[in-house]
């Protein structure tokens, strides 16, 4: 029986295939096995592995949408922290932020919003 790791590579070696075949292969391994609650746990192992190569899966939340310049340099910053050679990067607008973003990526996270730096002054008040 394979391993959740062993999927996890199986289906990043099936993406390059298309996302429809790689997804429909990872959800039946996980129906046939009793395993469907471990789903998010799949989807990080695939992240992990696919970063392992170089493509890294990024989410960046900012309080405003980000225009053009913003998100490249955002990409040209992750890339260089990263070592990255692509980046798929996914963005979404949350407005309680206040301002600043927030940077997540398969097994890091990079908070430098203002309501983060507002709760850890509050925290030092305490």
């Amino acid at each position: 029986m394979p391993s959740r790791l062993q999927v996890a590579t199986y289906v990043a070696d099936e993406l390059s295939q298309g996302r429809k075949t790689a997804v429909r292969s990872a959800a039946a391994w996980l129906l046939e096995r009793g395993r469907s609650r471990e789903a998010r746990y799949l989807a990080r192992d695939v992240a992990t592995v696919l970063a392992d190569r170089g493509h890294v899966l990024v989410k960046v939340v900012t309080a405003r949408p980000l225009d053009a310049e913003a998100k490249a340099a955002i990409e040209s910053f992750i890339k260089r922290e990263t070592g990255a050679k692509e980046l798929e990067m996914e963005t979404a607008v949350d407005a309680t932020l206040i301002g600043g973003l927030v940077i997540e990526l398969p097994g890091a996270s990079l908070d430098a919003s203002v309501r983060a730096k507002l709760d850890k002054f509050v925290e030092g008040m305490k």
